[in-house]
């Protein structure tokens, strides 16, 4: 969710909410950034889980304040497109949706995603 929130706003503002330098890893868009932020994060728990498939997983959970939390309304409209977009999806559309975005789709197994030149490339498709 945090790629697509990156994706989202590199697409409508040109772009990204976060400094995280994408890689194309194996299973998709990824980076040790978002689960170190976490572990190092005021309010953030790190939960290991597992999938329904009985693998393992890191599930980044909120325990904090939110009234710490400073974001800009063009921030909530772009984080809130990302909820409404991903909320009903199971744990399979998810990953069918994170790659059929343009960057996914365009880019290499193990290359970088510069998400901003990605989504002008992408608008300079459509016209």
């Amino acid at each position: 969710m945090v790629y697509l929130s990156d994706w989202f706003s590199a697409l409508l503002d040109g772009r990204q909410l976060t400094n995280i330098n994408w890689m194309f890893n194996h299973y998709g868009p990824y980076v040790d950034d978002v689960i170190a932020a976490a572990h190092n994060g005021s309010g953030f728990m790190v939960i290991n889980d597992t999938t329904m498939y009985g693998s393992l997983k890191n599930v980044i959970s909120f325990q904090g304040d939110v009234s710490n939390i400073q974001l800009t309304d063009r921030e909530k409209v772009i984080l809130d497109a990302v909820i409404d977009k991903t909320k009903n999806l199971c744990f399979n559309d998810f990953i069918d949706y994170v790659y059929s975005t343009y960057p996914v789709k365009k880019q290499e197994r193990y290359s970088n995603l510069n998400l901003v030149s990605l989504a002008q490339q992408f608008r300079e498709s459509r016209t």
